[in-house]
């Protein structure tokens, strides 16, 4: 449920329903993946049953794994990345985004007396981790997720997080309760986490709770994304556009032939009385990416049928439903309310 909320925050900044956004939260112990994360090689599942440990994925760019529990903070930035890139000297695409936001953390920390150091990819103290995110790009808005090990338990820590990558870890990582010898409020470090941010990034944060747009759409997140086996172990999710419509995708020839608009009228008849519920898009091929604006959103299913030429098809919440044929009113109206 919080992924599906970090999902729904970025989902609504990127659409401009919210501004730049800071979320601090706990939750239950858990392993986290990234989008290409392994869910067989990544984790030690007997150590998970052990210790009650959930393992679920994030949506990410990075195949990277995360530990959090209850002395960890979590974090979760959505941002429009374009204004950051003046912020720092000899900006390279990407990593200076990384840079940026790691050294807000950093900042935050220092607060305690501690000697920390930030690189695109993690927060050290010592040389050894103590954040790191799982960050996600939309165009220019980027989602930083990740965890920040204050009194974490770093011995389940080890054993949990298992990668052909990195086979041992226990000299790696460190918390902050550990480098000062004590337990650490929380609360004093996401007061210091504000600090950090504010004063690395030039801002002043509001505090406020999530929008009503958010609130439904993270239900839905949970029910057909964040909840399933389906995005947990084999990372497959829907295609869910904007603020989390169920998408109808009709790739047809330019000019339609007699068989595409046949097919395009179906659609839009069987969707008539769903509108706020369902988007329909038309792609026509040969007429480019950008047909449905400038920052176009179009699922892999898609880019499959028109890599191959599969004419007609309609896609439903990135699912190839229906292929070279126009099928029955029935049938198409069914395969939406199941998607629904």
């Amino acid at each position: 449920m919080n992924l599906a909320v970090n999902e729904a925050i970025f989902r609504s900044r990127r659409v401009g329903l919210t501004r730049d956004t800071l979320r601090l939260w706990q939750g239950p112990n858990s392993v986290v993946l990234g989008t290409s994360g392994s869910y067989r090689d990544d984790v030690n599942h007997e150590a998970c049953r052990k210790y009650d440990i959930e393992i679920v994925r994030a949506v990410s760019v990075s195949c990277e794994v995360l530990y959090s529990d209850m002395g960890s903070l979590n974090f979760t930035v959505a941002v429009d990345a374009a204004p950051l890139k003046h912020l720092i000297k000899n900006y390279q695409p990407v990593l200076s985004e990384y840079q940026i936001l790691n050294e807000g953390i950093a900042k935050g920390l220092q607060r305690f007396g501690v000697d920390l150091k930030a690189d695109p990819s993690v927060v050290y103290v010592d040389n050894r981790r103590i954040s790191k995110a799982l960050p996600l790009w939309f165009y220019d808005y980027m989602l930083f997720q990740g965890t920040l090990q204050i009194n974490t338990d770093l011995d389940v820590y080890d054993e949990v997080i298992r990668t052909k990558r990195y086979p041992e870890r226990k000299d790696v990582s460190t918390s902050l309760g550990r480098k000062l010898g004590k337990n650490i409020e929380v609360d004093e470090v996401k007061k210091a986490l504000v600090q950090g941010f504010e004063e690395r990034l030039g801002v002043r944060f509001e505090e406020q709770g999530l929008i009503e747009d958010e609130q439904k759409l993270i239900e839905k997140l949970y029910r057909v994304k964040y909840s399933l086996s389906k995005w947990n172990v084999k990372a497959r999710e829907p295609f869910l556009i904007g603020m989390g419509k169920t998408t109808v995708e009709v790739f047809v020839a330019y000019p339609p032939t007699s068989m595409c608009r046949k097919l395009i009228e179906l659609v839009r008849d069987v969707v008539s009385d769903l509108q706020d519920e369902v988007k329909v898009m038309i792609w026509m091929r040969g007429r480019g990416v950008y047909q449905h604006g400038p920052y176009p959103e179009m699922s892999s299913a898609l880019r499959t049928a028109e890599k191959q030429s599969i004419i007609p098809v309609i896609i439903i919440n990135g699912e190839l439903k229906f292929r070279e044929s126009v099928p029955s009113k029935e049938d198409l109206r069914k395969a939406l309310l199941d998607a629904l």
